[in-house]
This record gives C-alpha cells, structure tokens and sequence, in this order.
C-alpha cells in the first residue's frame, strides 16, 4: 500500500488588486500655479492628502506628503501668502495621480502637474 505525503508551500498572502501602495513625494505651491494671487510668495503651508496631513508647515513653498501611487489623491490646502502684511489664501482641491516616490507635484488653484 503507497502513502502519498504532500507538503504545503505557504507563500506570502496575495495582495488584493485594488490596495495602493503609498510612497512619500514633496507637494509644492508655487506662484506658477495660481498661488499668492495679490503678490509674494507662499512660505506657510496648511495641507492634506488622504494618508497625512499638516498643520501649519512654515518657510517655504514644499511639503513631504504621504499619498497612494498610480491613483487619484485629494490634496486640499491653504497657504500664506509673504506680501506685506501677509495674507491667506484657499487652494482649494486637487485631485492629482503620483507616480513615483520622491516626485514633485505642482498644485494650485491653476491645477496641478508632476514632474
């Protein structure tokens, strides 16, 4: 009498088709696009995707944001425009597609684009 023994392989759990992978890219709001419309520039940043936020970043025009890549993204922002006295500025929402980690995305009430 013959015994058959098998043995199971036991891989990595498949990953479903529809789940992101998430990579981190710099999310900048130049004049370019429509920002700081009444003049400066914008060295404030109040923004969110749908995987981070931040309140306030100051300095400069960029932040370091987590989005899902290959796949639309809402990023909604105000900013704080330098022009004596200063001023706010709503950008409104985009809706933008990453391709890469590290990548720039342009956003402002212009649109948006990536390099």
């Amino acid at each position: 009498m013959a015994v058959a023994v098998g043995t199971a392989v036991v891989g990595p759990a498949a990953v479903p088709a529809n789940a992101a992978s998430t990579a981190w890219v710099y999310i900048a709001f130049p004049t370019w696009m429509g920002n700081c419309p009444n003049g400066g520039s914008v060295t404030k940043i109040q923004a969110y995707t749908d995987y981070w936020n931040t309140n306030w970043d100051v300095g400069d025009d960029l932040v370091y944001g987590k989005v899902a890549l290959n796949q639309r993204n809402t990023i909604i922002a105000k900013v704080y425009c330098n022009k004596w006295p200063g001023y706010y500025h709503d950008v409104y929402r985009n809706d933008v597609v990453p391709t890469r980690g590290g990548q720039t995305l342009f956003v402002g009430p212009a649109g948006w684009s990536r390099n």
